[in-house]
């Protein structure tokens, strides 16, 4: 995913309510990351992003790769319990740390999360909707909490929200405060809250206040409103020369390619590759997949002097990564093989259904089936019953021998319809439009 393009991003309420002490880069960080990603988690365990790019998301000026690197590190090595307000009943606690693993090669930064906590990422019952450029405007990670959690229960068609009434251990382990750091409520209110509170109210065109509720003489929970002043332009780009354009277009500019060969990629998609070379039906998800291959291929390539070049023929001519050809195919067999074995679940439901309603019409059909039978374990099996009927009715291996031997002898014309809907499923898997050129389907 490009992050020019990510400007808001859905963020599970499990993941803003976290207990970690973490700094506002670094909670800054994560938020892109998690943007970056979003639509890759379902499918994706590891996700990409260049260094550039993160540290322009993040209006972070220095060169100092070395430094992002060491955030990027704490971020590994910060664990971090979720949900801890229980805004969705059905979830449940969990731990894990804010990244599973990170590595950064000739300045790409690859990256994966936990997978417990991927798939609540991506899946959330109940999120909120956050502003990416917005959270540059903090200086305190106090802050930046705080505007995350009020948000999460932010109302748009409403223009307001409130949390609610939060215990105050709770609310310090959301912020990632120590229990020995600001013990009196009124240092903890004087140095945390009051300056979260007043620099969200002066960073954003929203509104926030606290109230308070006393457990016997000491204030033991808070809770905080939201309110929108004003409307706040949400559509802000790091690139606004591009932003309008197509995003397949972007991608390619992004890629130091012309801006009129862009757009001209981007609107004749498939029918500028050359017809010949067109890629099997079916292989990639759309032509944006396709053209985000050949450029990450630019990065590995060896002895390219004009990677834009290189990128154009590549979409042209359909240049192949053998690895990650591979990679497709075993995944096409895995479809492949998942599809073939729930064919045959659902033919072998089908056909015992229509056994067991041949038996139940005629049960001698069991004792007939019975006398057929040449496993020496079954035949025991069979012996040790009362009746051939008493054994098959105690499943096993008796009811399988059984069953195959109905389907063989005596359920045939029965079966026949279904076996015939199995074999021509089974062909169309086995032979199906993955083995066609997208060319063939289009001319059809």
């Amino acid at each position: 995913m490009n992050l020019a393009k990510i400007n808001e991003f859905v963020k599970a309420s499990p993941a803003i309510q976290i207990q970690s002490k973490i700094s506002l880069l670094q909670r800054r960080a994560w938020n892109v990351l998690l943007a970056n990603a979003y639509n890759e988690l379902p499918n994706q365990e590891i996700h990409r992003v260049s260094m550039v790019e993160l540290a322009a998301k993040l209006g972070f000026d220095s060169k100092n790769e070395d430094y992002l690197k060491e955030m990027l590190r704490k971020l590994r090595s910060c664990d971090v319990e979720w949900n801890l307000l229980n805004k969705d009943n059905k979830q449940v606690w969990g731990v894990a740390g804010l990244l599973a693993s990170v590595e950064i090669e000739d300045g790409i930064c690859t990256y994966a999360f936990a997978p417990h906590l991927r798939l609540k990422l991506y899946n959330p019952r109940v999120y909120a909707k956050l502003n990416l450029r917005l959270q540059n405007r903090f200086k305190s990670q106090y802050a930046l909490v705080l505007w995350e959690l009020c948000f999460d229960y932010f109302d748009t068609e409403r223009d307001q929200g409130e949390t609610p009434f939060i215990a105050l251990d709770t609310f310090r382990e959301l912020l990632g405060i120590e229990s020995g750091e600001y013990p009196a409520y009124s240092i903890f209110n004087r140095a945390v809250i009051k300056p979260a509170v007043k620099e969200i109210n002066k960073e954003t065109d929203y509104h926030v206040e606290v109230e308070q509720k006393r457990i016997g003489r000491r204030v033991g929970e808070l809770k905080f409103r939201i309110t929108r002043v004003k409307q706040v332009p949400v559509q802000e780009s790091l690139f606004p020369d591009i932003e309008n354009l197509p995003p397949i277009a972007i991608e390619l500019v992004q890629a130091r390619i012309e801006r009129n060969i862009a757009l001209k990629i981007a609107a004749q998609e498939w029918d500028f590759v050359n017809p010949e070379k067109l890629p099997l039906l079916d292989t990639y998800p759309d032509f944006m997949g396709y053209v985000a291959e050949k450029i990450e291929m630019s990065i590995d390539a060896v002895g390219v002097r004009n990677r834009a070049g290189y990128i154009i023929k590549a979409i042209r001519e359909n240049y192949e990564d053998e690895q990650v050809q591979k990679e497709r195919q075993l995944r096409a067999e895995k479809v492949q093989e998942k599809e073939l074995e729930d064919l045959t679940a659902e033919y072998k439901t089908k056909r015992n259904t229509i056994i067991r309603q041949a038996i139940h019409t005629d049960p001698e059909l069991v004792e007939a089936a019975a006398t057929r039978v040449q496993s020496h374990i079954v035949r025991q099996r069979l012996e040790a019953q009362p009746s051939a009927m008493a054994a098959y009715q105690k499943g096993g291996m008796v009811t399988a021998e059984i069953n195959a031997i109905l389907e063989e002898e005596y359920c045939q014309e029965l079966l026949a319809p279904v076996v015939a809907a199995y074999e021509d499923e089974k062909a169309r898997i086995v032979n199906s439009t993955h083995t066609l050129k997208r060319g063939a389907c289009a001319s059809s």
